[in-house]
């Protein structure tokens, strides 16, 4: 495929740099930063990747925000379908789906069910392991600085979850679902959940020659193709696509609290 050279206008530039100014007191932002951004020592547990996995599939085609149902069964009662209780479950499909609609207002819960029954099987019948050499890479870099070269590993990585993990890829772990994960366990910086939030955010503020489509991002190719917008708009403004991504997020919601996205995310 033929490579893409994209640049920016001085108030195309400004929009990234304002969106950021107007949210970086959002705690949801500082979150971020903390999580995503600054050096740390990393070490993600066999239940924290579920938990990331679970909520990248609750958060996949429904609202999200910090008064949602999705953010509040993640807040209170994510513990409910944890690894351990997955395990111990004789019908893990059953669990997770049954759970989920008794706790009401959470869509595609048979659909989440199944993703968690199958992925659990790949992951106990040796995939933790596989995983977590994967996933090492971007443990590795979060201990400095970022660099720009770190964008092709995150996609690398992604791909992996989405299409290689197991030989097959996570069940109903697509391009934005695998960034949900990677994010949510602040292994990424560079690749991003693209969504609605983000696809209206490009159409209104930035001079493209045609209409960024949502329903396009299923297809990997084109996937790739509106992140790499993000991240050239984003080097060119010297700002972090997932500060970015936070920035446009937390613009659609006002009332996040420190506690509400220390719990969530």
């Amino acid at each position: 495929m033929a490579d893409v050279e994209w640049t920016f206008s001085d108030e195309e530039i400004d929009n990234v740099l304002e969106i950021i100014s107007d949210q970086e007191d959002n705690p949801f932002v500082q979150k971020r930063w903390e999580q995503n951004v600054n050096k740390a020592e990393i070490e993600i547990t066999p239940e924290q990747f579920w938990n990331a996995h679970l909520a990248a599939l609750l958060t996949s085609q429904q609202r999200s925000g910090p008064e949602s149902h999705v953010s509040k069964f993640l807040e209170n009662e994510i513990q409910t379908v944890s690894l351990d209780q997955c395990r111990d479950a004789d019908d893990v499909a059953e669990l997770v789906s049954e759970t989920l609609e008794s706790y009401g207002g959470i869509r595609y819960y048979n659909n989440i069910g199944d993703a968690c029954e199958v992925n659990l099987e790949r992951l106990d019948s040796g995939g933790w392991d596989e995983l977590d050499s994967e996933l090492e890479k971007l443990v590795a870099a979060r201990t400095r600085e970022p660099e720009a070269s770190d964008s092709e590993t995150e996609r690398n990585v992604a791909t992996y979850l989405s299409e290689e993990f197991a030989g097959h890829g996570f069940h109903r772990v697509g391009s934005k679902q695998a960034r949900n994960i990677l994010q949510i366990l602040g292994l990424t910086r560079y690749e991003i959940p693209l969504d609605s939030r983000i696809t209206k955010w490009l159409n209104t503020n930035f001079d493209l020659p045609y209409h960024v489509s949502g329903s396009g991002l299923s297809n990997r190719e084109y996937y790739h193709f509106i992140m790499d917008i993000v991240q050239e708009s984003c080097s060119a403004a010297s700002v972090l696509p997932c500060v970015f991504d936070a920035a446009v997020f937390s613009s659609y919601d006002t009332n996040w609290t420190k506690s509400s996205a220390e719990a969530v995310f």
